[in-house]
């Protein structure tokens, strides 16, 4: 039923931007948002999955405006929490790592005054990790397996100048993964995703930082 929500949400964002796309190309571009800026936050975030906790976060990268209510950001995340022992079968505690190559699209409400806000969506390309605590010698190791990621938020830039403002931001990192033995020597493609036994890591991001507007 969650996974159906999910789903359900990312159809209505995705429809939306494309239907307001057309409108928000229009307009001569002269507003507060920035042609060019770098992006910089760190906050908190917290894995659902049943057996993860929460951690903090880093993100650096930059912003690219495409239209007058319309930017693209490239970021690069990365972020660290606790796993139980017994979670998805893993003999021992430790921490998973998630480095995520982001891509997001971000679609401005307004753009002049002191607060833009924005909604968000996208996609990342996730690298997975995992540092037990201990492991039996005589028992393969078990690793994440690593996947594409849909990006869903929103955010607001807080003007402090014409060319510095405070980022507040909100995403949904949701990865769906499973684990395997380390050390496949076959293709991934040749995996049935399906007879997995999935995990669904979606991962609540807040955030608070600074962009550095060009």
């Amino acid at each position: 039923m969650t996974s159906r929500k999910g789903r359900a949400v990312a159809g209505i964002l995705l429809a939306s931007t494309l239907l307001l796309t057309p409108l928000a190309v229009r307009g001569d571009g002269r507003g507060a948002i920035p042609r060019f800026a770098v992006e910089i936050d760190s906050g908190a975030v917290f894995v659902r999955e049943a057996g993860f906790g929460s951690g903090l976060k880093f993100n650096g990268g930059v912003f690219f405006r495409t239209g007058h209510r319309m930017g693209v950001g490239l970021s690069l995340e990365r972020f660290a929490v606790p796993v139980e022992s017994g979670t998805a079968g893993l003999l021992s505690a430790g921490r998973m790592t998630m480095t995520t190559l982001l891509v997001n699209e971000q679609l401005y409400l307004l753009t002049k005054g002191r607060l833009l806000p924005y909604a968000l969506m996208g996609i990342g390309f996730t690298l997975l990790g995992y540092s037990p605590d201990s492991w039996p010698a005589d028992v393969p190791r078990r690793v994440f397996v690593d996947r594409m990621a849909l990006q869903i938020g929103a955010g607001l830039d807080v003007r402090i100048s014409p060319k510095l403002a405070v980022c507040l931001k909100a995403r949904y990192n949701l990865v769906k993964t499973w684990m395997e033995n380390e050390g496949r020597t076959y293709p991934i493609r040749d995996v049935d995703p399906l007879a997995q036994n999935m995990l669904y890591l979606y991962g609540l991001g807040l955030a608070l930082g600074i962009k550095i507007g060009f």
